[in-house]
């Protein structure tokens, strides 16, 4: 059954580095945004530490459309994963939106609901310098010290729908 899931998650890998950077112009979806999240939850559930690497690669399978996966660690409150290099690493205790919000802390008290939830923040998006509003999906990694997280930028749907959607999506994958 593992390295059924393992040879999933590999097609999937490899397919998703076909498709883009983090620079891309087309857009996700948010059934795409929780798949993908739930997916690389499960990939640091089954690779722990060893798996954060595939994280950090701007071209890599876990980067797509406008959007990427990056990995917390909220008990160390660092960014221990992402595909732009000044992040790695990086103290996210301080970090705060362009309104003051400290947003890492609501973005690791969502990932402990059980399926995970969704936080909005204003950001600059990595495709113009814009500041807008930026919505992510943040989910806990069971058996692991890692949260994972990816977002896009969404002006208009409330947390209360993007949360509803959290038990519609195609991979329930124990959540």
């Amino acid at each position: 059954m593992k390295s059924m899931r393992m040879a999933v998650l590999l097609m999937l890998a490899v397919t998703l580095a076909l498709s883009g950077t983090v620079f891309a112009q087309e857009s996700t979806t948010f059934d795409v945004i929780i798949t993908k999240v739930r997916l690389a939850a499960r990939y640091l559930q089954e690779n722990g530490e060893a798996g954060l690497a595939a994280f950090n690669d701007p071209n890599g399978a876990w980067v797509w459309a406008d959007t990427y996966i990056f990995v917390y660690d909220c008990d160390k409150m660092i960014c221990v994963a992402h595909p732009v290099s000044k992040w790695i690493g990086a103290d996210i205790s301080t970090l705060t939106d362009i309104r003051g919000k400290g947003f890492p802390y609501d973005l690791c008290r969502v990932s402990t609901q059980p399926k995970g939830g969704f936080v909005e923040y204003w950001f600059a998006d990595i495709t113009d310098g814009e500041e807008r509003r930026k919505v992510s999906y943040a989910l806990d990694v069971p058996g692991q010290p890692y949260q994972v997280i990816a977002g896009i930028y969404e002006p208009i749907l409330s947390i209360g729908d993007l949360n509803a959607m959290l038990g519609k999506t195609s991979v329930e994958a124990n959540w």
